[in-house]
Protein backbone atom coordinates (compact mmCIF):
# COMPACT_ATOMS: atom_id res chain seq x y z
CA UNK A 1 0.00 0.00 0.00
CA UNK A 2 1.29 3.59 -0.85
CA UNK A 3 0.42 6.74 1.20
CA UNK A 4 -0.56 9.45 -1.30
CA UNK A 5 0.61 12.85 0.25
CA UNK A 6 -0.62 15.95 -1.81
CA UNK A 7 0.58 19.51 -0.76
CA UNK A 8 -1.71 22.07 -0.59
CA UNK A 9 0.17 24.66 -0.36
CA UNK A 10 1.75 23.91 -3.99
CA UNK A 11 -1.61 22.30 -5.25
CA UNK A 12 -3.64 25.17 -7.42
CA UNK A 13 -6.63 22.31 -7.74
CA UNK A 14 -5.89 22.11 -11.01
CA UNK A 15 -7.64 19.08 -11.14
CA UNK A 16 -5.30 17.03 -13.57
CA UNK A 17 -5.15 14.52 -11.26
CA UNK A 18 -8.79 14.11 -11.19
CA UNK A 19 -8.97 14.00 -14.42
CA UNK A 20 -6.92 11.50 -16.00
CA UNK A 21 -6.65 9.22 -12.83
CA UNK A 22 -6.85 5.80 -14.28
CA UNK A 23 -8.47 4.66 -10.82
CA UNK A 24 -10.06 7.70 -10.19
CA UNK A 25 -7.68 8.24 -6.34
CA UNK A 26 -7.82 11.63 -6.35
CA UNK A 27 -11.08 13.86 -5.28
CA UNK A 28 -11.67 17.40 -4.78
CA UNK A 29 -13.67 18.42 -1.49
CA UNK A 30 -13.74 21.81 0.18
CA UNK A 31 -11.04 23.50 -1.97
CA UNK A 32 -8.48 20.66 -1.50
CA UNK A 33 -7.88 17.87 -3.55
CA UNK A 34 -7.79 14.26 -1.46
CA UNK A 35 -6.70 10.87 -2.50
CA UNK A 36 -8.43 7.51 -1.69
CA UNK A 37 -4.87 5.57 -1.09
CA UNK A 38 -6.72 1.73 -1.28
CA UNK A 39 -7.60 2.91 -4.80
CA UNK A 40 -4.01 3.24 -5.88
CA UNK A 41 -2.61 0.38 -8.30
CA UNK A 42 0.53 2.92 -7.74
CA UNK A 43 1.11 3.61 -11.72
CA UNK A 44 2.69 6.83 -10.34
CA UNK A 45 1.33 8.78 -13.67
CA UNK A 46 -0.19 11.22 -11.34
CA UNK A 47 3.27 12.62 -10.18
CA UNK A 48 4.54 14.42 -13.54
CA UNK A 49 1.85 15.10 -14.35
CA UNK A 50 1.16 17.64 -12.14
CA UNK A 51 2.47 20.56 -13.05
CA UNK A 52 2.61 22.16 -9.21
CA UNK A 53 4.98 19.16 -8.39
CA UNK A 54 2.45 18.82 -4.97
CA UNK A 55 2.02 15.06 -5.09
CA UNK A 56 4.12 12.99 -3.60
CA UNK A 57 4.04 9.01 -3.14
CA UNK A 58 5.73 7.27 -0.17
CA UNK A 59 5.44 3.37 -0.43
CA UNK A 60 3.92 1.81 3.17
CA UNK A 61 5.10 -1.25 2.77
CA UNK A 62 7.38 -2.92 5.50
Amino acid sequence: MVNIIIDSEKCDLCSLCVEYCPTHVFYIRANRVFADNNKCVECYACIPLCPRNAITIKNSDP
